[in-house]
């Protein structure tokens, strides 16, 4: 049996980030991860890759692994756009797990976690390398997280199947995301990427892209979780279900949650990291409650509560729009917020 201090179950954003977060610490720290380089890196290509300058900060990061810069977002209804001025970055997202693979000091092990016991003192995870002990044992095994159903026996609120595709052309340098009544409460995406390349997603089944270069698919877990940290287990990043419910920002989230689960662990206090969680507005439940009312919207519902903003977008008129509509005051509050921190 393999034994360390702390087990990570995940190599990606997250767990890496937690990873980081751990060095010099002392701690035997091992990382399992399942898949091999050429899947590894595939996967981590199947994403928007847009992070904020605010989440960069809060992992305590500087922007790296920059593409493109984004100073915009672009809300799309019919032939009408909302522009919000924001500050981020299209990122490598294999180059960051590069950069923080490098800035960690741990273990790695090739491996899939099939499932987990309580054990003396701390827990036992069974994998195809092989069982290891740990005292402590961190969950970022993604959407359909091992750790979360053995250790936590919960599931998201909703589990979206996302379809991302690369393909050429280009941008003019916003994130754009079309809003209808098609996307069941989310959005199609089309966001900048390296010179002279796009990309494109949506929910699956709700839209299709021909001529791609490269397409592929996976779960956007949503919605909070009951408990995201006991007697020395954490869940971060998707297995946690942390991504952002209303715009569905989930690198940021990744990488911050890996830094404050880190923090805990040193300071021997899973409750904090479960506090944190509760009470941060990057995870507030209204988020939840608001996409799950934007999931009722018509295409006319979406122009009639969005069209006050069209000409010029700024807080006043936000205000405007709400006191003429005080019933989805919530939806406007975080399209605001998740647009502007939530990513």
């Amino acid at each position: 049996m393999i034994e360390c201090d702390v087990l990570i179950v995940g190599g990606g954003l997250s767990g890496l980030s937690t990873a980081r977060g751990l060095r010099g610490s002392g701690l035997k720290v091992v990382v399992l991860e399942r898949m091999s380089d050429a899947v590894y890196r595939r996967y981590h290509t199947i994403c928007g890759e847009a992070i904020s300058d605010r989440m960069f900060r809060k992992a305590g990061m500087e922007p790296t692994a920059v593409v493109r810069r984004v100073e915009a977002i672009a809300l799309r209804f019919g032939d009408e756009e909302v522009t919000i001025p924001v500050q981020g970055s299209i990122v490598d997202r294999n180059d960051l797990l590069v950069q923080l693979a490098s800035e960690c000091d741990v273990e790695r092990l090739r491996g899939t976690a099939t499932g987990v016991d309580v054990g003396d003192g701390g827990y036992i995870v069974h994998t195809t390398a092989g069982d290891i002990s740990c005292r402590i044992l961190v969950g970022a095994d993604g959407a359909h997280s091992v750790v979360r159903r053995d250790v936590f026996g919960s599931e998201p609120g909703e589990m979206i199947p996302l379809v991302n595709n690369i393909v050429r052309g280009e941008s003019d340098g916003k994130l754009r995301f079309i809003m209808s009544e098609r996307f069941k409460g989310a959005y199609r995406w089309e966001f900048p990427q390296k010179e002279g390349m796009m990309t494109i997603g949506y929910p699956k089944g709700t839209d299709d892209v021909v001529g791609y270069e490269s397409r592929g698919g996976r779960h956007m877990p949503i919605g909070r979780l009951p408990c995201v940290a006991r007697d020395g287990c954490y869940l971060v990043g998707d297995a946690g279900s942390l991504a952002n419910p209303f715009c569905f920002g989930g690198i940021g989230a990744a990488l911050v949650s890996g830094r404050k689960a880190a923090e805990a662990i040193l300071h021997g206090d899973p409750g904090s990291y479960d506090r944190w969680v509760s009470k941060d507005r990057m995870f507030d439940r209204h988020y939840m409650e608001a996409h799950r009312r934007f999931s009722e919207y018509s295409d006319d519902d979406i122009l009639r509560l969005m069209g006050p903003l069209v000409k010029k977008y700024s807080v006043p008129r936000g205000f405007l729009a709400i006191l003429r509509n005080p019933h989805e005051a919530n939806v406007y509050m975080c399209c605001w917020l998740g647009f502007r921190d939530g990513w």
